[in-house]
């Protein structure tokens, strides 16, 4: 949601009853003479047609990032980015996978993009024993960031391990930054390898239309010689300073894919700038757009000649935090209605959805808002969807059986005093966090419940992880107005989705969301979050919870009866923890917005924490390699860092050039409104207090230490 959220149900997953027992013995505040809450209404699972659970639920893997079946054995391989590859049996109840080969001495993860990204079985694997792999590397050029290798890889025993001296390099290529190198390769019915190729990076000199070059397009090789050979029919052979190994062009990150199991066409899910995703369907020789178009769309507005473009199958809008995966053509019988449509994803907010398409319309629909960071999606024997997650687990996709309605009034929830919603309802825990999320302005009020009987586990990094049946509430409100009223709910299944309400004129009632908005508030102008919009801030890699981590509670607040007292003592002595993290005094606290006389580096690292690192942190769908999180060192900040992407008009920037404001994006991108804007969601005013703050602390560091 792009918001600091707060915890918390009386009770799991049903329609619950008073809260009242739970919090008796110890009442969140020691002189409140009001009723208890009835209890926030919980559902039990997220809406939709279909739910996911874990498959082969006793493995897990680092960085996973694609799921390939053996051509003949009941064997699955696994693909982790930093260079291996383990499989393991095709068992619901396999508990351990083994490692078939170890290439990290060959490829490097130079950034969040780079790595093993994929892996394709030979048609001819049962007599040649070989499989093509893609990776990046380190670039022996001192121009280049890294370098994009396809190449063999060969088995002497039928896919137990693979000898990593085999690896023969057939195609390689310098690329500018270490991002958009697009997708895992795939063997077309035509027995010839088709290698999805990203732009590269920021793409000023249009490489993903110059034919002459292989960023932004498909590849089409035949892999039956060594090292590779052209098809005749490619559509560029005999094009004066084409290259002829290109199918199709003009896309930016081409980065899911999937061949259609009976018009053999492939698609492609390409990852949009700021604005539009897209599905593609390949045609020979097709140019795409990019980057003169994003999506069916002139790029930023600027108006363009769309003469001999392809538009995509589909598009929609990614709010500055999607990133489109295409999966598999549904053939399984777990959902019939879906049978023959394109099942496809987003890395960024974990939505899932089918699209029916007949040759001239395309439609899609909501199969489950399922929270995960999306690698790839693929299908088992019987046509069933597996979803791979890149933090390494493995999810099935099912039919929804007990879907019980999200409540369609706040008042309904049980999660807030209607006449009183700036105070936490008795029974309910209000927190602040020390520095928010900018939210333009906005006066914020949060609080937290979880159910009777469990505990919130303090991580190792100060962040909680909340239990199951936990609810976070967070108000918005211009002045005096209640704008909207954010819930984060932890379902039955142990993911998060997050439901807006926005409230009436007359300030009486909020009403359920089903989608994102735009309104304006006596001339403040509010974005309503979508649903997945809430989860690509609230994403795995960040925790889910964002504001609940002991830096931002360590801090003194008033309670309702008027007692003042530090938030972690108060939580303490109420039970919440299961084991209580110790003395305020000796923890970790992040510097409050309010204290203009901090250190401008503490003020600033906090301020990135709370507003940036739920994206840039390892793991996070950030783009770029900058890890804003508090505890980062100053280089891995992005200080003396190149940034991969526009460096908005700025010569020779860096994300954070020390003692030079006006040389670093970072300043620039908190400072910029439109398409430019970090975060960009959720936010359209400036936070001139951030600004001047980030500049002192960017002009008073001399050095990237």
């Amino acid at each position: 949601m792009g918001i600091v959220l707060g915890a918390g149900l009386c009770a799991s997953f049903a329609i619950l009853a008073s809260c009242s027992d739970h919090h008796e013995a110890s009442p969140t505040v020691k002189v409140d003479t009001r009723p208890f809450t009835q209890g926030c209404r919980g559902f039990t699972t997220r809406p939709g047609a279909a739910t996911i659970e874990r498959a082969y639920p006793q493995v897990s893997f680092e960085y996973a990032v694609q799921l390939v079946h053996h051509p003949r054995d009941a064997y699955w391989y696994v693909v982790e980015q930093g260079g291996t590859i383990r499989r393991f049996a095709d068992r619901p109840d396999v508990s351990e996978s083994e490692l078939v080969v170890d290439l990290r001495d060959t490829v490097a993860m130079l950034g969040l993009e780079d790595g093993l990204l994929g892996l394709a079985f030979d048609p001819s694997f049962e007599s040649s024993g070989n499989v093509i792999v893609k990776y990046t590397r380190k670039a022996e050029e001192t121009d280049a960031a890294a370098r994009l290798a396809v190449a063999r890889l060969h088995s002497d025993n039928g896919g137990a391990t693979f000898e990593p001296a085999s690896l023969r390099e057939m195609l390689t290529v310098a690329r500018p930054q270490t991002i958009h190198h697009g997708g895992p390769p795939r063997f077309g019915a035509d027995g010839y390898l088709y290698v999805p190729v990203g732009d590269g990076g920021w793409d000023p000199e249009m490489r993903a239309q110059d034919l002459s070059m292989i960023e932004g397009t498909v590849l089409r090789l035949d892999t039956s010689v060594e090292p590779y050979a052209v098809p005749k029919d490619n559509p560029f052979v005999g094009t004066p300073g084409a290259r002829p190994e290109i199918f199709a062009y003009g896309l930016r990150n081409p980065f899911g894919n999937t061949f259609h199991p009976t018009t053999h066409e492939l698609w492609v899910g390409d990852v949009g700038l700021a604005t539009w995703e897209e599905i593609d369907r390949i045609v020979p020789g097709a140019n795409y757009g990019w980057p003169i178009r994003e999506g069916a769309h002139c790029k930023d507005g600027v108006e363009c000649d769309p003469t001999g473009l392809t538009d995509p199958v589909h598009e929609y809008l990614n709010y500055g935090g999607s990133a489109i995966v295409v999966g598999s053509i549904y053939r399984g019988q777990a959902f019939p209605e879906t049978r023959g449509h394109l099942i496809f994803g987003d890395f960024v907010n974990g939505r899932i959805e089918e699209l029916a398409y007949d040759g001239e319309k395309a439609q899609a629909k909501l199969l489950v808002e399922s929270g995960l960071n999306i690698t790839e999606m693929t299908e088992d024997a019987n046509g069933e969807i597996l979803v791979v997650e890149l933090g390494g687990r493995l999810f099935r996709l099912v039919p929804a059986t007990h879907v019980q309605a999200v409540p369609e009034l706040l008042s309904e929830t049980g999660c807030m005093d209607m006449s009183n919603p700036k105070v936490a309802p008795r029974g309910l825990m209000p927190y602040e966090v020390n520095m928010p999320l900018w939210s333009d302005g906005a006066d914020k009020y949060r609080w937290m419940n979880i159910p009777e009987g469990t505990k919130i586990k303090v991580r190792e990094d100060g962040s909680w992880e909340m239990p199951v049946g936990t609810v976070l509430v967070k108000n918005f409100f211009n002045h005096d107005r209640p704008m909207e009223t954010r819930l984060l709910v932890r379902h039955e299944d142990g993911e998060w989705g997050g439901y807006s309400y926005e409230w009436d004129a007359d300030r009486k009632e909020a009403r359920l969301l089903e989608g994102g908005k735009a309104e304006y508030f006596d001339g403040l102008g509010w974005s309503f979050p979508s649903r997945s919009m809430c989860m690509s801030c609230h994403n795995a890699a960040a925790g889910r919870t964002l504001g609940l981590m002991t830096p931002q509670l360590n801090r003194e607040i008033e309670y309702a009866d008027g007692h003042r007292e530090n938030q972690i003592t108060e939580l303490t002595r109420a039970g919440w923890f299961a084991e209580p993290p110790g003395d305020p005094s000796t923890l970790a606290k992040f510097v409050a917005r309010e204290d203009t006389e901090a250190p401008a580096a503490d003020w600033a690292r906090a301020y990135l924490h709370s507003n940036c690192s739920h994206c840039h942190r390892p793991g996070g769908p950030g783009r770029g390699t900058a890890n804003f999180t508090f505890g980062a060192t100053l280089a891995e900040t992005g200080c003396g860092l190149t940034p991969e992407l526009d460096p908005l008009g700025i010569e020779n920037a860096e994300v954070i050039a020390p003692s030079s404001p006006e040389g670093s994006v970072l300043l620039a991108r908190v400072s910029a409104i439109g398409a430019a804007r970090m975060p960009p969601m959720g936010t359209a005013v400036v936070d001139a207090l951030a600004i001047d703050h980030l500049r002192e602390w960017i002009a008073t560091t001399p050095q990237c230490d």
